[in-house]
């Protein structure tokens, strides 16, 4: 009764956690719309930081809990669901070609996953690792700051006003607080109630969770053919996910993690974003056939089914 109780939790908890993400991101999106600023900047900023946000929370959470492995599996899962799950399904919906506006955005990208795997080289993630990791983030933001902006690319308007606009962004905040927050407790109750490690459910069940707004924004972004908001989506998500939540769990704990998270998690992540940057810059060649990224696509998702697979035992 109590597993099922804590189950039930879980999923409420997600549930308010994927709704303040909508509503973050809905409320931010069209604050953004109102100033103008372009697809592509929009998904890898506002967007990717509320599509973010959960795994923030749930790293602070996680801290507030003495949970920390719950926090460092769900940004390294999520992450590999963002490439594998969101960018698969992105790559079997892509319908038309991608301006790439910088390749500093995957310099950013590609340095914050080899800091990453040095953080954590010696299972631990000290004081001078979260600093390098802030440095990347320091990059990260001056390459948004940056970034040419073509106001021509977001006409969409809101009627709402931004006061208004504010208010449900700040409703959508509280709900990602508090759906994160008590995700961690029940997933730690189900970890510990059928001897699943919390580092196991972290990569599974809370990385999914988490990465439902990214699918969700991913969707809507490909029904209205806008491409380069998921790619932008993927590359700011999945840097702030290593370049924030790493370094809060490295100042503010000082947990030792399972040597599995170096030696196949983060290796998975790794090789992931390889063909993720590899297959983004491709998009520069507009005469590669769709039907290539469709393949591509459904092995990144097929890959993804069999790594969930085996992690939780299925297979």
């Amino acid at each position: 009764m109590e597993l099922f109780t804590s189950i039930l939790w879980l999923i409420l908890s997600l549930t308010l956690l994927i709704w303040g993400a909508n509503k973050f991101i809905d409320n931010a999106s069209s604050i953004a719309g109102k100033i103008g600023i372009s697809d592509f900047i929009i998904g890898l900023s506002v967007i990717a930081l509320g599509t973010s946000f959960p795994e923030i929370f749930v790293g602070i959470s996680s801290i507030i809990n003495n949970n920390e492995e719950l926090a460092l599996g769900t940004i390294v899962g999520s992450n590999i669901s963002n490439i594998a799950l969101i960018f698969g399904v992105s790559c079997i919906g892509y319908s038309s070609g991608i301006n790439l506006t910088s390749k500093r955005n995957f310099i950013a990208l590609g340095v914050s996953v080899l800091i990453g795997i040095f953080a954590l080289s010696d299972l631990n993630i000290s004081k001078l690792d979260s600093l390098l990791l802030l440095l990347v983030l320091a990059y990260f933001i001056y390459i948004m700051a940056t970034q040419p902006i073509d106001s021509d690319s977001h006409s969409e308007s809101n009627n709402s006003t931004v006061l208004n606009l504010f208010i449900f962004l700040v409703i959508g905040l509280t709900a990602l607080v508090i759906g994160s927050n008590y995700a961690v407790i029940h997933g730690e109750k189900i970890a510990l109630l059928i001897g699943v490690p919390q580092l196991i459910v972290g990569l599974t069940v809370l990385a999914i969770g988490t990465s439902l707004p990214e699918l969700a924004v991913t969707i809507s972004a490909l029904i209205k053919k806008k491409n380069q908001m998921v790619l932008g989506n993927i590359i700011g998500s999945n840097v702030l996910n290593i370049t924030v939540v790493m370094p809060i769990l490295g100042i503010f704990s000082n947990q030792t993690y399972d040597a599995s998270i170096i030696t196949r998690d983060m290796m998975v992540m790794s090789v992931l974003t390889v063909v993720f940057i590899l297959i983004a810059l491709s998009f520069n060649y507009k005469n590669t056939s769709a039907y290539i990224y469709r393949l591509v696509g459904l092995s990144l998702v097929s890959g993804y089914i069999v790594y969930i697979g085996l992690l939780s035992g299925i297979f």
